[in-house]
C-alpha cells in the first residue's frame, strides 16, 4: 500500500520543518510531497533540506490548483492513497491513522478530517465565522444529502478511484465546498472522520472571513450557472 502525504504549500517556509518531521515521526512509511505555490518567502531555500519531495510552481495557481498538481503526480507514479495536508501544522500526523482507516477498511473513496463532527464551534472563533462556516456547512449538507461539519477542512484522503477522478477534476481556488459538491455528484462515497486539530504553528492563515465568504458566494454562483452539473463520464 503506497501512501503520499500531500502538501500545498504558501509562504510556509516557518512551518515546514515541523510539519516533515511530524511526518517522518508518525507516517513512517508514507512519502512526502510538497507543492509550493508560489512561495515569495523562503520555501525555496527550505524544501531542499527536508529530505521529501517537492515541486514549485513558477506563480501562485491557489489551493485546488496546487493539490491538483500533486494528485496527477500520486498517479503519475501510482499511488494507492493521497492524504492531503495544511502547510501550517494544523492537522497532527498522528490522525493520518485514523483519517485512511474507513478507506483501508473499504467503506469509502474519501474521507474527510472534522474539527465539528463531536465538538462544537469554540466560541473563541468569532461569531461571524462560525455563523458563515455553519451556513456554508447546511447548504452542503442539504446538495451533497450527507451530513457536513466542517466544510472548509483542508484535510483529506483519497483512494485510488479518487485520485483517478481528481487529478484531472479537482476544483481550483479555495477548493473544499465544491469539492464536496463535485464528489457527490460523481457517487464517490465519503465519510467525516472526527479530528482534533490545532492552530497554525508560525503565521497567518490565508483562509480569511472574506475568502470564506467569497467561496460560499462562487458556491452559489456555481449553482446558479451548471445547475447540478452531470458526473464525469467514465469516471462514475
Amino acid at each position: 500500500m503506497r501512501v503520499l502525504a500531500l502538501i500545498p504549500a504558501h509562504n510556509e517556509a516557518a512551518n515546514l520543518p515541523a510539519v516533515a518531521a511530524e511526518l517522518r515521526q508518525h507516517a513512517p512509511n508514507a512519502d512526502v510531497l510538497i507543492v509550493d505555490d508560489g512561495s515569495d518567502d523562503n520555501t525555496h531555500a527550505v524544501l531542499p533540506a527536508l529530505n521529501v519531495r517537492w515541486l514549485r510552481m513558477p506563480v501562485q495557481v491557489g489551493v485546488g490548483t496546487a493539490v491538483r498538481t500533486g494528485l496527477r503526480y500520486a498517479r503519475a507514479h501510482d499511488y494507492d492513497i493521497v492524504v492531503r495536508l495544511d502547510g501550517d501544522g494544523q492537522h497532527p500526523a498522528a490522525l493520518i491513522a485514523p483519517l485512511v482507516a474507513p478507506i483501508l477498511a473499504g467503506r469509502a473513496d474519501v474521507t474527510m478530517g472534522s474539527r465539528y463532527a463531536t465538538e462544537r464551534r469554540p466560541p473563541e472563533v468569532p461569531f461571524s465565522r462560525r455563523l458563515l462556516h455553519y451556513a456554508l456547512g447546511r447548504v452542503l449538507s442539504v446538495l451533497t444529502g450527507r451530513l457536513v461539519t466542517d466544510p472548509t477542512s483542508g484535510f483529506w484522503a483519497f483512494n485510488r478511484r479518487a485520485i483517478e477522478l481528481l487529478a484531472d477534476h479537482h476544483p481550483s481556488g479555495y477548493p473544499e465546498p465544491e469539492l464536496q459538491m463535485f464528489l457527490s455528484r460523481n457517487r464517490m462515497r465519503v465519510m467525516e472522520v472526527a479530528v482534533a486539530m490545532r492552530g497554525r504553528l508560525a503565521g497567518r492563515t490565508t483562509l480569511t472571513l472574506r475568502r470564506t465568504g467569497a467561496s460560499m458566494a462562487r458556491l452559489i454562483l456555481h449553482l446558479v450557472v451548471v445547475p447540478l452539473r452531470a458526473s464525469v463520464k467514465g469516471r462514475t
